[in-house]
Order: structure tokens, then C-alpha cells, then sequence
């Protein structure tokens, strides 16, 4: 059953933008890549997945070992709370030794609601739906450091009519010191929006780090620990801590946890899992907890080379 909206809920949503905790477009904080959301979101100095970097961490793709990596993926994202089915694509491409390029597309659908006005007739129907668009470059300056900006546009549709966006940034730096990868940066920079009230709300924007280490073991066995920290600007401090197993690097068995304390994602430990061979790979993850994330689901297909 469609869940029906009162006009004067519909003036509420027209005043005020897709936001939570204060800050808008909270979407743009999200991960929606099921290889690093299985590991709580600590993604922030990885690697060897950066498909999706025009959306998290644009410098590794400078660090990346191959030549490509492209992902297709689908996420149920909070199914007992918001309720948003988000679709995606994204790539990156290495450039010789020392640059690379990242691009990607997320959107988003909430569930649909009735529209009734004044008197009480139902007049139509809305979705509404959210959009991200990203591209990124990164630069290896020396070979243990590198640089990445990412460039993007992100949009909220609340109702016929009513549309929130705004341009964002990202921008890290990134070294790797004996397999050690450290990185720091900011990530979700842009102006703020404007309601239809004329109050102003703040992107998500936060100061981010995170380090990464491969921890090599009998013959074809491998364990990469990760941990991200990061505080937003309008308050609210968020980590994350995430582990992934690797056989032959063919099957992968991944999990994390995520302390979200006041930032726009909440809390939440989850687990997941992928596999990959020649060059196809495929990635799952569910998250376990049970914070509004609970019971999101994704999942991606992805090539790489």
C-alpha cells in the first residue's frame, strides 16, 4: 500500500531539502559500493577495488595495480527505514605509471507516495529520487605519493517541482610506505542549499584519513586490514574498521564495522563477500546491525584488468 502524504506534510517536504541531522543531500555520504560497504566503509586507503574512487578516494587510482576497473552494482539501501533502491555504475583507468581516471553515476528511488491537496483528493503520484554524478583524476607524483580530486553534481527530487543539488568536491593525498597506504583528505565540499524557506543547509562535508595494510600468510592467503576515521565540519565524528580474506585472489570474505555516532550514516557492522576470475568478479554485502541500516543488501558486477 502506497503510503499517503497530507498536504500539509507536502508543504513540509517542499520546505525543506533531502537532509539529515541538519545537513543536506546526506546521499552523497553513503557508500553504495558492496565491496567496501561489507567492511563498514573503511575504503578510504584501498587499493585494489577502485571502480567506484569517483565517488570515495580518488587518489588510488594512481596506486592501482592494474590498467582498469569497471562495476555495475545494486543496493537496497536501509529497507526497513527509508526504503532506497539505488542502481550504479563507475570505473577507473590507469594512465601509464603515475595518472588515472575515475568516473560513475549513482541514482536513487524512494518509495512512491500519493499527493492530496487541501480538500483531500489524491491528485497523483511521486517518487522521489536522488542522483550523484562523479569524475575524478589522480596524480602519482613521486612513487610513494599520490593526489586525486574528484569533481561531482549531486540532486534530490522531493516532489513535481521541488529539486535540491549542488556541485561537491573531494580531494586526498595518498602515500604508500612499504605496503603501509595512509591517506588523508576532504571529501563532499560544495555550497550549501537553499530551501524553499530560504533556510540554508550544509553538504556532509568532513576531513577524512585512513590507512590500509596487506598482511601476507601461508601461500596464496592474504588479510588487508583497513580503518577509516572521519569528522564532519558541522559536527559529528564517524570510524570504521574493516577486514577482507583473500584466497588465490580469486574468493574474498570481507567484514566490518561502522561507528557513526552523529554523522549522517548511522551505526552498523556488516559482512560480505566476492569472487573473481578472469578478470569477471562479483561482490556482496549485507549489513547486520540493527540501526536504520539494517537489512541493506548490495551487490555489484565488476571486470577488471
Amino acid at each position: 500500500m502506497k503510503k499517503i502524504y497530507t498536504y500539509i506534510l507536502s508543504l513540509v517536504a517542499s520546505a525543506v531539502p533531502f537532509a539529515a541531522f541538519g545537513q543536506a543531500l546526506p546521499f552523497v555520504a553513503a557508500d553504495f559500493n558492496p565491496a567496501s560497504l561489507s567492511k563498514g566503509g573503511a575504503s578510504y586507503a584501498d587499493v585494489s577495488d577502485v571502480a567506484y574512487s569517483a565517488f570515495d578516494a580518488p587518489a588510488s587510482a594512481a596506486f592501482y595495480e592494474g590498467s582498469m576497473d569497471v562495476s555495475a552494482g545494486f543496493v537496497s539501501w536501509q529497507p526497513t527505514a527509508v526504503n532506497t533502491t539505488v542502481i550504479n555504475a563507475a570505473g577507473a583507468y590507469k594512465i601509464g605509471e603515475s595518472f588515472g581516471i575515475s568516473a560513475g553515476v549513482s541514482y536513487g528511488k524512494n518509495p512512491q507516495y500519493d499527493i492530496i491537496d487541501a480538500i483531500g483528493n489524491v491528485t497523483g503520484a511521486f517518487s522521489p529520487v536522488q542522483m550523484q554524478l562523479g569524475a575524478g583524476f589522480s596524480w602519482r607524483i613521486i612513487p610513494d605519493l599520490a593526489l586525486g580530486v574528484n569533481v561531482g553534481y549531486a540532486k534530490s527530487d522531493l516532489a513535481e517541482g521541488v529539486s535540491y543539488g549542488s556541485v561537491l568536491a573531494d580531494v586526498q593525498v595518498m602515500t604508500d610506505i612499504d605496503g603501509l597506504k595512509v591517506s588523508a583528505g576532504v571529501a563532499d565540499l560544495g555550497s550549501a542549499v537553499t530551501s524553499a524557506s530560504g533556510d540554508k543547509f550544509s553538504l556532509p562535508a568532513s576531513f577524512r584519513v585512513g590507512a590500509s595494510y596487506p598482511l601476507a600468510f601461508a601461500q596464496k592467503q592474504k588479510l588487508e586490514m583497513e580503518l577509516d576515521a572521519g569528522y564532519y565540519f558541522t559536527g559529528g565524528f564517524a570510524a570504521a574498521v574493516g577486514a577482507s580474506y583473500a584466497f588465490d585472489d580469486m574468493v574474498f570474505v570481507r567484514a566490518g564495522y561502522r561507528y557513526g555516532g552523529k554523522s549522517v550514516i548511522p551505526s552498523y557492522a556488516s559482512v560480505g563477500a566476492g569472487v573473481r576470475f578472469a578478470g569477471v568478479k562479483v561482490d556482496l554485502a549485507y549489513v547486520v546491525s540493527s540501526s536504520p541500516m539494517a537489512n541493506t543488501l548490495g551487490v555489484s558486477l565488476g571486470y577488471s584488468f
